[in-house]
């Protein structure tokens, strides 16, 4: 357990069962503003900012430490057990979030847990995000999260929350860099087969019956939705049916 942690700056509005909203790389808690607006009457939502995004300050951190803080700022607000949803690279966070502290649901946003061919990739280019083609280099990512697909005006709106910075994406890939494959996809492995609680995924593509099989058999029982054609970004590219199947799991937690 980290010795510190961030408080992480958030926004809690509406009432009723808590469903919390973790960001991906680069972006920030605005970017679910689009699914909150949908929810607040229903819900309390509360959407952070991780260390080093929007308004909470700092340098990146570990991931386990990221989820600490989480819960040391959920604990202040008086949150227990919520349904935690995590988009990219939160998905680990909220992961090893439910792995570790009571919760009642977790909720998968595009991130397919088999990220050994990432970290391969990532692997490769280490020596270009490192030096001065780290713009270059990153490109062909930027343009994979599916900012540009989106439809007007949430495209422009998205964009200006994004701030890529090569300290930012190194500080939180420090693990994925010094890690092998395989060493980290065993400890991705480890924390999702410690989930006990309700789990979805949505996807925006559909899955390799690879990827797809490494999910169910690693998270028992976990729903998974395939919405092809909506990219990374799938719970904006359709928000009215992103929040109301949101709504029906965290009804449905909630009845178990």
């Amino acid at each position: 357990m980290p010795d510190r942690t961030t408080p992480l700056a958030y926004n809690q509005e509406g009432s009723g069962p808590v469903i919390v909203f973790v960001h991906g790389l680069t972006f920030s808690r605005a970017t679910w503003r689009p699914i909150t607006a949908r929810l607040a009457d229903r819900f309390q939502c509360i959407s952070v900012d991780l260390p080093g995004h929007g308004e909470t300050p700092g340098p990146p951190q570990p991931l386990d430490a990221v989820a600490h803080s989480l819960h040391d700022t959920l604990t202040a607000l008086r949150i227990d057990r919520p349904v935690v949803v995590g988009h990219s690279m939160a998905v680990a966070i909220v992961s090893m979030y439910a792995a570790k502290y009571a919760t009642t649901g977790v909720v998968n946003v595009d991130q397919p847990l088999n990220v050994r061919p990432f970290a391969e990739m990532v692997q490769r280019m280490a020596p270009a995000l490192h030096g001065d083609g780290f713009d270059l280099a990153f490109e062909p990512i930027r343009q994979s999260m599916g900012v540009d697909a989106l439809p007007a005006p949430m495209r422009s709106q998205v964009a200006a929350t994004q701030t890529i910075r090569q300290d930012l994406v190194l500080g939180y890939w420090a693990e994925l860099l010094a890690e092998t494959p395989a060493e980290l996809q065993r400890r991705i492995d480890a924390v999702a087969d410690a989930i006990a609680v309700p789990y979805l995924a949505i996807m925006g593509q559909t899955l390799s019956d690879v990827d797809r099989e490494h999910l169910r058999r690693h998270v028992r029982g976990a729903q998974i939705e395939e919405w092809p054609g909506r990219g990374h970004m799938v719970h904006l590219a359709e928000p009215d049916r992103f929040a109301e199947r949101l709504a029906a799991f965290v009804r449905d937690c909630a009845d178990l």
